[in-house]
């Protein structure tokens, strides 16, 4: 399987140096954009999967992000070869494979790079999960924690790595929210005083 000797090739030629930026981006991002407020997860999720598309070129892998336009995979490999980036900062506890929108089955298709606090970048692909360990809820098809842990269970299927966890909910309220950020940028580009002035008053 394409997915798994990528994954092998991370895990045997990450460079010290490209770990440690690795880990220090996703440090930054959890503590600037709590994940307890909701719509950062969306910010928190898109740029993990760019870190880890750099992370994987870092090492030589050549891989196209396609997270912009493309169901069920992040990254392309070659030969049409899709990887998936999930990502949870609150340890090892269910994870997200597919949002469900509308009516109908979905269903896991793509390997996936989980990315856990406190774990480090976990593979995982469809074969490799007994099929109790796949909940479908009203909104999203989800590992389970005990299937997460299964494929933890084999070192083989981990890079051990310093991953942030978010912090606490109390401390949600001294978070940048996303949609903030982005309108005083926006209003301060078009120097837009009135609306700026508003804000501030």
């Amino acid at each position: 399987m394409r997915e798994r000797r990528v994954f092998d090739r991370l895990r045997s030629d990450i460079s010290n140096s490209a770990q440690r930026e690795y880990e220090k981006a996703i440090e930054i991002l959890v503590e600037r954009y709590n994940t307890k407020i909701f719509e950062n997860r969306f910010i928190a999720g898109g740029a993990t999967e760019i870190f880890t598309f750099a992370l994987l070129r870092s090492v030589g892998i050549k891989c196209t992000l396609i997270s912009d336009n493309a169901v069920g995979g992040d990254i392309l490999l070659p030969q049409g070869r899709q990887l998936s980036v999930k990502s949870n900062f609150t340890g090892v506890k269910a994870i997200r494979l597919l949002n469900r929108m509308g009516d109908g089955m979905r269903e896991w298709t793509a390997a996936t790079l989980f990315v856990v606090a406190g774990v480090g970048i976990v593979f995982g692909a469809p074969g490799m999960v007994d099929s109790s360990h796949i909940r479908d809820t009203s909104d999203a098809l989800e590992l389970t924690a005990r299937g997460l842990r299964g494929l933890m269970a084999d070192a083989d299927n981990v890079i051990e790595m310093k991953i942030a966890h978010k912090p606490p909910t109390e401390k949600a309220g001294s978070s940048q929210k996303a949609s903030t950020v982005v309108a005083h940028d926006i209003l301060r580009s078009t120097d837009a005083r009135d609306l700026l002035k508003a804000l501030r008053d």
